[in-house]
């Protein structure tokens, strides 16, 4: 099996949005099919009726394609496979490893109730496993409903070596003659998966830890059916920071989710990587190529991963500033359009100085939103000034006097650069005995409407002369109407 080459799938059915964790499990198979030079596949497995849509299989393809996991093959829809797994079930009826089952509904709820007050696990006796070639056909002429069941060998063991778990052994007396077949004809999800897997040449099957029960079972039929085994590798489940299953309570859950919070897919990549594997060393940060090359199921941890949002978001961040401008651009205008800051022709007329903007404020920002939180200065005037900024920064007795000297010689500083803007405002303030810093947060107030921004000097020649004249003027005028008036005199004299 080993020097077979590698081919896994990312099996994911389309109940809902993809989940952070089957984005995970999609990531993991991924990154061990580039690692080996194998190939990596994808299923939709769609066969429960009453609970697939349609919409969401478009949902879930828009989201791997958005984080680079779409599949090397077409995808597969396990429904379009019925008519194989309808073989199979009738090649283990005709080799006798699998029987119909006539036992009613009510009956079998009977049986499990008694075993619950007998406070007993309740395993199917195998009533209809003796049933003669006769009695069935009789049965299936009086159209008798039925499912059909694998016949479990009541001795020996049912052992598989997990790539993460490792040995796993399950005593066969312990599993059920559990059906295959519903009454209605349907194949269900154990044997569907494993005529599925089998027709896809998949050799290693990368899955969360709540399939581990699923596996004994399905190794079962795999011999059954004289199909090879897969290697097994199951991940340790994700769990809220309260220690419970993730779940909406908690926040975001999905990948559509994330991406409206601002997560770019390399950020969100390298946050999920942490949710379960782990590199030894100290590293945190990484590039998909990175990823490709280090990855190892080995390091794949067997305890839960506990979901850790503000690592995410600080993952994210670092991502972000690390990205040249233009590859950042069309996310930054899609979130700037969004939030009616710019058409897309203004984008486009304004790329260089847009290019220059984005470089500037990317290193400070987390999220792709946070551009517009923090940075819409960028487009147009706040309407706005932090309040806690306005106290910290704009009482000082002096402030008001300094602004006004400081928009002064900007209307005639020429050319307009962060050097001579610097040299020009610490020459102020030595001359008025203030300390630079008490003018350069007033002004960056003034500019932002906050009491952080990126390099203020830099900001303010990017920004224009004209621009930052009106922001100035503006900030003078607040000043001189919000304040009492002996605070203004105060500031004049």
């Amino acid at each position: 099996m080993s020097e077979l080459p590698v081919r896994v799938r990312f099996a994911p059915s389309p109940t809902g949005y993809l989940h952070i964790g089957g984005a995970r499990t999609a990531l993991f198979n991924y990154l061990y099919a580039r690692n080996k030079g194998g190939t990596y596949l994808l299923r939709i497995e769609d066969t429960d009726i009453d609970r697939s849509l349609i919409t969401m299989i478009d949902y879930i393809l828009d989201a791997l394609a958005w984080l680079g996991l779409l599949p090397d093959e077409p995808y597969v829809l396990q429904s379009e496979n019925r008519a194989n797994h309808l073989l199979a079930i009738e090649k283990l009826l005709k080799e006798k490893k699998a029987y119909r089952c006539f036992c009613s509904k009510e009956t079998l709820d009977r049986e499990k109730e008694l075993a619950k007050k007998e406070n007993k696990p309740y395993r199917y006796p195998g009533t209809c496993r003796t049933l003669s070639d006769a009695e069935i056909d009789q049965k299936v002429r009086q159209n008798i409903p039925y499912t059909v069941r694998l016949h479990v060998p009541d001795e020996g063991v049912t052992c598989f070596k997990d790539m993460v778990f490792k040995t796993i052994e399950i005593q066969n007396k312990e599993i059920d003659d559990f059906i295959i077949m519903r009454s209605d004809s349907t194949p269900v999800y154990q044997l569907a998966v494993v005529v599925d897997d089998a027709m896809m040449g998949i050799t290693h099957v990368i899955r969360g830890e709540d399939h581990l029960s699923n596996t004994p079972k399905q190794i079962l039929l795999y011999r059954a059916l004289g199909y090879p085994i897969p290697q097994f590798a199951h991940v340790p489940l994700i769990l809220a920071p309260d220690g419970k299953r993730l779940s909406k309570r908690h926040g975001a859950t999905s990948v559509h989710e994330f991406r409206e919070m601002g997560f770019i897919p390399d950020g969100f990549i390298n946050g999920l990587i942490h949710l379960g594997w782990g590199k030894s060393g100290n590293q945190t940060l990484f590039t998909r190529e990175e990823l490709i090359q280090l990855f190892k199921i080995q390091d794949i941890s067997k305890k839960s991963a506990i979901f850790d949002l503000q690592k995410m978001i600080w993952i994210n961040g670092q991502h972000l500033s690390r990205k040249q401008a233009e590859e950042l651009f069309p996310m930054v205008v899609e979130v700037w359009k969004k939030a009616n800051l710019l058409t897309e022709e203004e984008a486009q007329s304004r790329k260089e100085y847009l290019y220059k903007a984005i470089d500037l404020l990317k290193t400070r920002m987390k999220l792709l939103q946070d551009f517009v939180t923090f940075g819409a200065y960028i487009l147009k005037d706040p309407e706005t000034y932090d309040s806690e900024a306005v106290k910290k920064y704009w009482t000082h007795p002096t402030i008001l006097k300094m602004l006004k000297e400081y928009y002064t010689q900007l209307e005639t500083l020429e050319p307009f650069m962060p050097s001579l803007l610097e040299e020009t405002l610490r020459s102020l303030t030595e001359q008025a005995g203030e300390k630079a810093a008490t003018l350069i947060h007033a002004v960056r107030l003034a500019i932002t409407g906050f009491s952080v921004s990126p390099s203020l000097f830099d900001l303010l020649s990017l920004l224009g002369k004209e621009t930052v004249l009106r922001r100035l003027e503006k900030s003078i005028t607040y000043l001189s109407t919000n304040f009492p008036e002996h605070l203004i005199e105060k500031r004049d004299t």
